[in-house]
């Protein structure tokens, strides 16, 4: 009696489920298994490369429905380059699964400015502005902006052109023409930049550290305003007009280390709030920041103003254990209902849930020295970066 090929038997079976069954139960494998299961035949390669099963199954599975934490820290013992760990919220762990070392880059480092829907944007040495896709390993190096000599901030955005899903680079920087401040996209989809218009006379062009975020077809920056102080300025990137927001009011007068982040659909401004203390050495004056606590605030906008409303503050026992690292300055990000924070030299992660109003801890992690820098990243294999 002949032998009957039981890897024959798995295979036909395989195939005798619905299409749409098949589709739902690959939709459970893991980053890892779904990258190295595109190489089982050119069927998986087709379906894992597949914008639809991407979005509508695969990133809606439990495993994968949620966006990484993404830590990535400088490691200057191997000549500026970087670590990077992502957390998962599903299976509650980090790993170092993260690579960039494709790009072309020698032993200088990456610097990170911004993720959107499976891509980075990112600096490399001769590549201003590099768009890539890490688990693809594709990468593309955007064409030198048509106007901006000086970049002050820049940031990525998911976009919608028709039914395709494109991306657009917004910088912000000075004119060569009259040192104003002015707004350049790049459009994927048009493959090249264009300029929008300029921001208000009034925005200090001298203290622009701060990154952008971006919601509902607006970019939000936190910037000095010379007539009405520190705050947010709001821009709208199809119309080119924009609001302000001052920061909230605070008591005793308290100074605020502000970060802004968006969690899901909302706007919110984590500051951290102390004095600043003067001291005298040699002859000199330095001004010192001391974060005694961390206050969050969600945006509201409304038909006639905007505003800021409290809603809630880290508890003293988590705040103790910052302050014995470094809690000079902290990091912090919105990954979706989460706020996640960390420090530098700091190895602990606090984190608000917005939905349950909870603060906890996610589980400490080594990553080496160097200042963190936070991101919320969407694995998509499906994401092309031209």
């Amino acid at each position: 009696m002949a032998k009957v090929n039981k890897g024959c038997l798995a295979s036909a079976a395989w195939y005798e489920l619905p299409e749409d069954t098949r589709e739902d139960i690959l939709a459970f494998l893991p980053l890892e298994c779904l990258c190295r299961s595109r190489s089982v035949c050119k069927e998986w390669n087709a379906l894992f490369s597949s914008t639809k099963f991407i979005t509508n199954k695969w990133a809606e599975a439990p495993p994968n429905k949620k966006p990484w934490l993404v830590l990535c820290k400088e490691n200057n013992q191997r000549g500026g380059w970087v670590n990077c760990s992502r957390y998962c919220f599903f299976t509650r762990t980090w790993k170092n699964c993260i690579s960039l070392s494709f790009l072309p880059r020698g032993d200088e480092k990456i610097q990170y400015f911004g993720s959107a829907q499976g891509l980075f944007l990112v600096d490399i040495p001769q590549g201003r502005n590099t768009v890539c896709n890490p688990l693809t390993q594709a990468f593309l190096q955007l064409p030198p902006m048509s106007s901006i000599k000086i970049l002050m901030t820049r940031g990525i955005v998911s976009w919608k052109a028709d039914t395709q899903e494109t991306y657009k680079v917004v910088a912000v920087g000075l004119s060569p023409s009259n040192d104003a401040l002015q707004v350049e996209i790049y459009d994927s989809s048009e493959k090249s930049w264009g300029v929008v218009r300029y921001l208000p006379e009034t925005v200090d062009k001298f203290d622009l550290s701060q990154g952008i975020i971006f919601c509902d077809g607006f970019f939000y920056w936190i910037i000095l305003d010379r007539e009405a102080g520190m705050g947010v300025l709001g821009f709208s990137i199809l119309e080119g007009t924009s609001t302000f927001t001052p920061f909230p009011e605070l008591a005793n007068d308290n100074a605020i280390w502000p970060k802004l982040l968006i969690c899901g659909s909302r706007i919110l401004l984590s500051g951290g709030v102390g004095p600043r203390r003067v001291w005298s050495m040699s002859m000199s004056m330095y001004t010192m920041f001391e974060i005694m606590e961390v206050v969050l605030w969600e945006f509201q906008n409304d038909s006639s103003s905007c505003s800021w409303k409290e809603i809630s503050r880290m508890p003293p026992s988590l705040c103790e254990v910052f302050q014995r690292t470094s809690f000079h300055s902290f990091e912090c990000v919105g990954v979706e209902d989460c706020v996640c924070f960390t420090a530098y030299q700091c190895m602990d992660f606090a984190v608000y849930n917005l939905k349950e109003e909870t603060w906890s801890w996610l589980p400490t992690i080594d990553a080496g020295d160097g200042y963190p820098r936070l991101m919320a990243f969407k694995p998509r294999p499906d994401m092309k970066v031209w």
